[in-house]
């Protein structure tokens, strides 16, 4: 059967850098680069870009989901590479975005250095920047708003986040969430604590509270639909801001919820983003988890353990890494009680691959 989306997540470590392909009839498929992951990420990304084809090596969209330094920090060099050039289009809110009524002349001037790489005053040649909306911001205006950006011979791609109070508040912390992100800033190290995964609905049911950091509110999430198959693309984004988002597509379309194939978890799969209500959202066959659990100690038990109690027909669950809180859930006991399934990258330095097959 042919594949319609193909999802490559990289191995960067604590954080995101996606490759997506969407076939065509004929040529090349079309292709999405979402983020670089920390620093360390671009020699394995630019191991990955030269191993394309030749003819090959266009990208249609680059997405920097949000500035924080485990996303944007590979991207800083990939700006600089060969590859900037042959970008159809670089998806950023960055200062000029930024809502006019809270706009602070000093936090904009702060966010002048990475704005300058996105426009190419850095590399050379003025790089594009949000053409497909016009050069403005890309925000879904209200709760349960969203975008629909048409792809000619491409798939269709909707914008589920953030919104326009999200973008709000970004502005008002925009000098210290630069500033963080430029310095690679990530918080101290935690001690690792391995729960037992005895009984999942206790563990589920831990109350927690939401995520309320500025850069993770006004992450750029997208849902990718080709041929049939559909794939959410969370980044970093609130529960409830992508909630609404999926809600107001699946009612747009008449539907109580929009089933989907792929859904790649917000914010490495934080307790904090991925809600049960978020997954009722959209409910998925494929749940796909991007970290190596540095620092923050990411996946956490309590969004697995919601995924897989909440998810229909026996989920599969996609790690970037093994890692000794991700190989417990590969336990045959575990998989066996609650119907699920675990992948794991075939080597190390490979990264997850996930293939949905068209349909349509």
């Amino acid at each position: 059967m042919d594949t319609a989306i193909r999802i490559e997540v990289l191995p960067a470590r604590l954080g995101d850098c996606l490759l997506v392909e969407c076939a065509r009839g004929s040529g090349p498929p079309w292709c999405m680069l979402v983020d670089g992951g920390p620093p360390g990420t671009w020699p394995r990304l630019h191991t990955r870009l030269s191993r394309r084809e030749p003819d090959d090596r266009h990208i249609d969209v680059a997405v920097v989901t949000h500035i924080d330094s485990d996303h944007i920090g590979g991207m800083l060099p990939f700006l600089r590479s060969e590859y900037a050039q042959d970008v159809g289009d670089y998806w950023f809110n960055g200062p000029p975005h930024m809502p006019p009524a809270s706009k602070v002349e000093g936090s904009v001037a702060q966010g002048k250095s990475l704005a300058a790489l996105l426009l190419g005053e850095s590399v050379g040649a003025v790089l594009p920047w949000n053409r497909a909306f016009g050069g403005g911001p890309i925000d879904t205006g209200d709760e349960f708003g969203f975008i629909e950006v048409p792809v000619q011979d491409g798939p269709r791609v909707t914008v589920l986040s953030p919104t326009h109070e999200r973008l709000a508040v970004l502005e008002r912390e925009w000098f210290e969430a630069i500033d963080r992100a430029r310095r690679g800033l990530q918080g101290e190290a935690a001690p690792e604590v391995l729960e037992p995964l005895d009984d999942l609905a206790a563990v589920a049911a831990h109350e927690t509270a939401d995520d309320t950091t500025a850069p993770n509110g006004s992450s750029i999430a997208l849902l990718v639909e080709h041929r049939g198959a559909r794939a959410v693309l969370g980044a970093d984004a609130f529960g409830p801001v992508l909630g609404a988002g999926l809600q107001g597509v699946a009612a747009h379309r008449g539907l109580r919820t929009l089933e989907v194939d792929a859904f790649k978890l917000p914010h490495h799969a934080s307790r904090r983003n991925v809600t049960e209500a978020l997954l009722e959202a959209a409910p998925a066959r494929h749940y796909l988890v991007s970290t190596n659990g540095d620092t923050y100690h990411h996946p956490d038990d309590e969004a697995l353990a919601r995924v897989v109690l909440t998810a229909p027909d026996g989920p599969t669950l996609w790690f970037n890494y093994r890692t000794q809180r991700t190989a417990r859930w590969a336990d045959p006991e575990l998989c066996e009680r609650y119907g699920y399934c675990v992948n794991f990258p075939e080597a190390p330095e490979t990264g997850t691959v996930l293939e949905l097959p068209a349909t349509a």
